[in-house]
């Protein structure tokens, strides 16, 4: 029962995963968005910088790996 827990786990975290990784240049574009710069002074950051993006991929599949 454990081991079918487990294998669940670690199915769901694989399925994440992949579903970042398919997201990605979606995120990317629309980070690029982000870092135009504006003529406004509200605008968001200018660098706003997407290895935030693969740093987050990076330590979620660090995690699965320890398992």
């Amino acid at each position: 029962m454990e081991q079918i827990a487990e294998d669940r786990r670690i199915s769901s975290i694989e399925s994440k995963l992949n579903s970042l990784i398919q997201r990605l240049p979606d995120l990317e574009r629309r980070l690029g968005v982000l870092e135009r710069p504006s003529e406004t002074s509200e605008s968001p950051p200018t660098k706003i910088h997407n290895n935030y993006l693969n740093r987050v991929i990076s330590e979620a599949w660090r995690g699965y790996k320890k398992w």
